[in-house]
């Protein structure tokens, strides 16, 4: 017990935990399959140095036009007129297929990651060519050099590493240590997170700053539970803001986090506790939405130079062609997902059978459920001041928004499911954890009289 007590120290615990995850997420990258958006993610990472570099040079196929004829013309009779014209011209950060099909942070990171390792912009690959074959890419070059695609995929272990201890903090806080630990057993043994955790592609960038969306608004409620301070809650709300506008400018879905952010606002206006009058209620609340939204919006737009000239414009034109891509894709056979009934067949299926750890659907949806009403009545006793921990309304807040709209993906994409399972795996450690706990306080020996 007191080799315990000793590995339950903080320090001692956050060692053992960045260990353990290293190990697991740091090992056999080069044995993960490659996947052809990686040459993608990994080409794009270019303009990191655009940003940086006013004389940039830029490869050629930024300027060259991937969007096809029938898809420019549908944009013309879509996107106002100040967004100007779909030509990309000769300016690195015009309109183009590259500057609206994603936002550039992930491919920020990824370029931080492999510029460590000395791979240049003259080091990149060209990006995959869809229409043409595997074999007829990798003849010219669009494949990333073995280095190159290690260093990519190592940036983005590192990533999810960072992900999985503020998760660890999170799960912890809101259910306890064993809770915590369960949860990383799921996160580090999962052979599905491995996958896409570790690929060169947008989706570690996107749960990295939804964990610190989420560990922000944990800190919001933290400091009002504790001083009744209006300042500092705005703070860490401002905070939580700029992490969506980051999640955002990693993958678009990721601004809906600032709709978590806007109802923890509301959860602080209306504790019982700190505010004399219903105005003072109503003014924080709608001061908290208004400095959420804002942050985010200025995070999302500072980092993307594309978006300057027409912000609303081209953010709506990027929104624009991921449902027209979206669309088209769907038409597959192989990937739709059309109507009620094979949703309700094929998504259940795919997040407690087949990309769980373990793959029995009734044990993860049990556990699930006893995880899930844990949550929702420890947020409920916070939210009555009955000493909960903020934890749970944070962690079911940010799961709420980043796990909804994966569940109306209209294409059945094994990546498209990583928040679900994240966020199961949250809720089934929750649910075990606390069912441990529980057999544990009610058969423990009794303490010996003193």
């Amino acid at each position: 017990m007191k080799a315990l007590r000793f590995l339950r120290h903080p320090l001692i615990e956050s060692a053992v935990l960045l260990i353990l995850l290293s190990l697991l997420y740091l090992r056999g990258i080069d044995r993960i399959d490659f996947h052809r958006d990686e040459s993608h993610w990994v080409a794009t990472s270019a303009y990191f140095e655009a940003a940086l570099d006013a004389d940039f040079i830029q490869p050629e196929w930024m300027t060259t036009n991937e969007l096809s004829p029938g898809l420019k013309k549908w944009f013309r009779s879509k996107v106002p007129t100040g967004l100007g014209s779909l030509e990309p011209p000769n300016d690195t950060w015009g309109t183009n297929y590259f500057t609206l099909t994603q936002p550039p942070v992930a491919r920020y990171i990824i370029a931080i990651g492999r510029r460590l390792r000395g791979y240049t912009v003259q080091d990149l690959n060209p990006p995959w060519r869809f229409r043409v074959s595997d074999s007829e890419n990798v003849a010219a070059g669009n494949m990333p050099s073995e280095g190159l695609l290690h260093s990519a995929r190592a940036t983005m272990a590192v990533v999810s590493i960072a992900s999985g201890m503020i998760l660890f903090t999170v799960v912890s806080a809101s259910a306890g240590s064993t809770a915590g630990w369960i949860f990383i057993v799921l996160y580090a043994g999962s052979p599905y997170l491995l996958i896409h955790l570790r690929r060169a592609m947008g989706d570690p960038s996107l749960l990295l700053f939804t964990c610190l969306a989420m560990l922000t608004g944990m800190l919001a409620l933290h400091t009002w539970e504790k001083t009744r301070e209006r300042t500092w809650p705005l703070f860490w709300l401002a905070l939580m803001g700029g992490c969506a506008g980051l999640a955002g400018a990693s993958k678009l879905n990721g601004l809906g986090l600032a709709g978590a952010g806007v109802a923890l606002g509301w959860l602080i206006a209306l504790y019982p506790k700190g505010f004399a009058t219903r105005s003072e209620r109503l003014t924080f609340a709608f001061a908290a939405s208004a400095v959420v939204m804002t942050t985010t919006a200025i995070a999302f737009i500072a980092v993307n130079p594309f978006l300057y000239p027409h912000p609303w414009a081209r953010t709506r034109a990027m929104f624009l062609l991921r449902i027209s891509e979206m669309s088209s894709q769907s038409q597959n056979p192989e990937w739709g997902l059309s109507g009620l009934e094979q949703r309700l067949a094929v998504i259940p299926r795919r997040i407690f059978e087949d990309h769980a750890l373990i793959h029995s659907g009734w044990i993860n949806a049990l556990l699930g459920s006893v995880g899930l009403i844990y949550l929702v009545r420890s947020a409920w006793q916070w939210l009555v001041g009955k000493g909960s921990s903020p934890a749970s309304p944070a962690l079911l807040a940010v799961g709420c928004v980043s796990v909804l709209p994966a569940l109306t993906t209209p294409l059945d994409w094994d990546r498209y499911y990583l928040f679900p399972i994240v966020f199961l795996s949250s809720l089934i450690a929750i649910g075990l954890g606390r069912i441990l706990t529980g057999i544990y306080r009610r058969f423990r020996p009794a303490s010996p009289p003193s």
